[in-house]
Parts: structure tokens; C-alpha cells; sequence
């Protein structure tokens, strides 16, 4: 069975939201591919936005989430590996119920 190749068989996002320029597939980002769940970076040649992306995959098809994102690629590095577990949100939350 060959591997599942999330940047190459990608046609869920294929323009940028902010300024409909057509993305190339060369400059998308593979963050991270665990578990059916593949994390994206997409940053526009044109206008340099960028966004990132989550597709899932699961009993029930593909399902994919992606928002506009202030991440530039020197950030990249910094998150990759980098995970939010369920006690990190629950001492977030405790933080801030404080404050």
C-alpha cells in the first residue's frame, strides 16, 4: 500500500483567500503527518499571505480545516513538533480564570 502524500494529492485549497493567486504545490509546507492528521503551511507568492491547513482522515471521508496566519517560513521550524496537549489547555485556562 503506498503512503498517503497529503502535498501532492492536495486539490482542497488551490488559491490563496486573499488575493485568488493560484498556489504552487513546490511551495507548500508539510509540518506534520500523524495519525490520518496532516498540519500544512501555504504561503502566496504573490502577496505573501499565508494559511495554514489541517486534513483529516477518517472512517467518514476528508475533512480539512485551514486558516489565514501571521506565520512567516523562519517560524516553522519553531512548531514543528511542537503539540498542545489536553493539561497544557487546562493550565492555560487556569492562567486566565486568575487573572
Amino acid at each position: 500500500m503506498s503512503k498517503f502524500n497529503p502535498i501532492s494529492s492536495m486539490q482542497i485549497v488551490t488559491k490563496c483567500p486573499l488575493c485568488d493567486f493560484k498556489y504552487d504545490k513546490n511551495n507548500i509546507e508539510l509540518i506534520d503527518s500523524k495519525d490520518g492528521i496532516v498540519t500544512l503551511y501555504l504561503n502566496c507568492q504573490k502577496c505573501k499571505g499565508s494559511m495554514m491547513m489541517v486534513i483529516m482522515t477518517g472512517a467518514m471521508g476528508i475533512t480539512s480545516i485551514s486558516m489565514i496566519s501571521d506565520l512567516v517560513e523562519d517560524d516553522l521550524d519553531k512548531i514543528k513538533g511542537s503539540y498542545v496537549e489536553y493539561d497544557d489547555v487546562l493550565e492555560m485556562h487556569k492562567f486566565l480564570k486568575n487573572k
